[in-house]
C-alpha cells in the first residue's frame, strides 16, 4: 500500500476521539488537570519503557521499527489496481509480440516488485523459480513487518509495569509522611499517575502503533501477491480474458475494490498499446 501526501483522517480522529473521553472522564469525576500533572511519571514512563525496549531489542531491528513509522499517519492508496493495468498491459504486447518485447514497456514501470517480476518473466526465467523467488520476497516483508510490529508490542506491554514501578516509587515516599495525613492522600494520588500513563501511553499509542504496522504489512503482501499472480499468469502464456478474470478475484478479495476495477476497457487499452 503506498502512503500519500494526504493525512489519515481516521487516526486522528481515533486520537481526538481518545483525548474527548479522557477529558469527559475527567470533568463527571471533577479532577483537575493539575492533579494528573507529574514530572517524575513523565521521566519515568517513557523513559523506562524506551530502555526496556533498547535492552530487549537489537540496534537493527528498532532503528527498522522507527523508520516504519513514517507515513503511518498519513491515508494510503491501494496500488493494486494500478499494478492490474500494467500487468495486462504487458500481457496484451506479450500476446503481439512475443515475451520479449515487454522490455522496453517493463523498463519504465515505477514500481519496483513489478518490474522486478516482469523481467524475470521476460528474461526467461522458469515460472516455477519466478514464483519461489516472489515468495521469498513477500516472506521476508512480512516478516520485517512482524519484527517491526512487535518492538511497540512489547514497548506496550513494559510501559504499564514501568508505571507501577513508578506508583510503588511513589507509595514509598509516602509511607515516610504517615503523620500528616494531608500529605499522605496527595501523595498516593500523585503515586498512581504513573500508572495511569503506563497504562495510557501502551494502549493509546503503541499498541495502536504495532496493529496500523500490521495493517499495512498486510496491503503490501496483497499487492505483491497480485503481482505474483499476474506474473505467473503471463509467463503461463494464458490469454488477456483469463489474465483479467485471475486479476478481478484478488481485487474482490478487498471489499473497497469492486468486481470489475480492471474492466474490458483496459483489454482495450492494452491492445492499443500494441498497435
Amino acid at each position: 500500500m503506498r502512503a500519500t501526501g494526504k493525512r489519515a483522517y481516521g487516526t486522528f480522529a481515533g486520537l481526538a476521539i481518545a483525548g474527548a473521553a479522557i477529558a469527559g472522564g475527567l470533568i463527571l469525576e471533577r479532577i483537575r488537570i493539575g492533579d494528573l500533572l507529574s514530572l517524575s511519571a513523565v521521566l519515568l514512563v517513557p523513559g523506562g519503557t524506551l530502555a526496556a525496549v533498547i535492552i530487549g531489542t537489537p540496534a537493527a531491528t528498532l532503528v527498522s521499527a522507527i523508520r516504519s513509522c513514517r507515513g503511518l499517519f498519513r491515508r494510503q492508496t491501494d496500488k493494486r489496481r494500478e499494478a492490474a493495468d500494467h500487468i495486462l498491459g504487458c500481457a496484451a504486447v506479450s500476446k503481439r509480440l512475443g515475451v520479449s518485447s515487454m522490455e522496453p514497456v517493463v523498463e519504465s514501470l515505477e514500481s519496483g516488485p513489478l518490474r522486478r517480476a516482469l523481467l524475470l518473466i521476460v528474461d526467461g526465467v522458469a515460472p516455477q523459480e519466478v514464483r519461489r523467488q516472489m515468495q521469498i520476497d513477500i516472506s521476508v516483508e512480512e516478516e520485517n513487518a512482524e519484527a517491526d510490529a512487535r518492538v511497540f508490542e512489547q514497548a506496550g506491554g513494559y510501559a504499564p509495569t514501568i508505571g507501577i514501578i513508578g506508583a510503588v516509587i511513589g507509595l514509598i515516599q509516602v509511607m515516610g509522611q504517615l503523620t500528616n495525613v494531608d500529605a499522605v492522600g496527595r501523595g498516593i494520588a500523585a503515586a498512581f499517575t504513573a500508572t495511569l500513563y503506563g497504562v495510557a501511553l501502551a494502549n493509546l499509542v503503541l499498541l495502536p502503533l504495532a496493529s496500523r504496522i500490521r495493517a499495512r504489512a498486510k496491503g503490501e503482501i496483497e499487492f505483491r501477491e497480485l503481482i505474483l499472480e499476474g506474473s505467473m499468469a503471463i509467463g503461463e502464456g494464458l490469454s488477456l480474458r483469463l489474465i483479467r478474470a485471475r486479476l478481478e478475484t484478488l481485487l474482490e478479495q478487498e471489499a473497497s475494490v469492486p468486481l470489475g476495477a480492471v474492466s474490458a476497457g483496459q483489454d482495450e487499452k492494452a491492445e492499443r498499446m500494441t498497435a
